[in-house]
């Protein structure tokens, strides 16, 4: 981990990497207020690019909801940009609990992948990620490094995971898969499904009932066994 040494650059010198990995340093080696105090940034600063936009937002607004200076949150996150990816950081590591996946063979290895394909849906319908999506589709041309690092962390890390997943599961004989990688890219597209582009597009007025999402799962986890599992 990449670690900015005391003393040896002033803050306007150091590079927005270096920003991100002071933000993320162990909680161990921050006090209590102090992670508290990044906290309260991040999730008004949050609040503030969902509501106003990146261009709208000002730290000036932040500094007026949270209190302490310019000084204090240059420190934890060099600039607006640093404090946009460093709220990008934080959902998407709120994100990875939602799609954590454990191994389970036989019947249980079903029932896991259709809890898993109703917490990835449900996540991928959610208000929040659609801000967040909006938020960083603005971004792209002004920002594609920051685009890289919220794909690494969403999709691509969702589709690695499983494919990963999957081709364990292969290997133990639990399934038998051609292609782990191509079935996880596909099976993650059947779950997303045509909600999650009306969901980015358009405020939902309710969220998709439980047993809708559960439907969804059930039906992409079928087609993904089919005949896959092994007697």
């Amino acid at each position: 981990m990449m670690i900015a040494e005391s003393g040896k650059l002033a803050v306007g010198q150091l590079s927005q990497k270096v920003y991100y990995w002071v933000l993320v340093l162990e909680g161990s080696a921050m006090r209590p207020s102090t992670q508290a105090k990044q906290a309260k940034f991040l999730a008004e600063a949050t609040e503030l690019f969902f509501e106003q936009g990146y261009e709208g937002t000002n730290l000036d607004q932040l500094i007026e909801r949270c209190g302490g200076s310019k000084q204090t949150l240059y420190r934890y996150f060099g600039d607006k940009q640093g404090l946009l990816k460093a709220v990008v950081a934080n959902f998407t590591e709120q994100a990875w609990q939602v799609i954590e996946l454990k191994d389970a063979k036989g019947p249980a290895l079903r029932q896991q992948l259709v809890e898993f394909g109703c917490r990835y849906r449900t996540l991928l319908n959610s208000a929040q990620l659609a801000k967040l999506f909006r938020l960083l589709i603005a971004r792209v041309n002004q920002d594609p490094e920051l685009i890289g690092f919220f794909l690494d962390r969403t999709v691509r890390y969702s589709q690695q995971l499983l494919s990963q997943h999957l081709a364990q599961l292969v290997e133990q004989g639990a399934l038998v898969l051609a292609d782990p990688e191509l079935a996880s890219d596909q099976f993650l597209a059947a779950l997303r499904g045509r909600s999650f582009i009306e969901a980015l597009l358009v405020d939902l007025q309710q969220q998709e009932s439980a047993a809708s999402c559960r439907h969804h799962a059930e039906a992409a986890v079928t087609w993904l066994l089919g005949d896959a599992t092994s007697a």
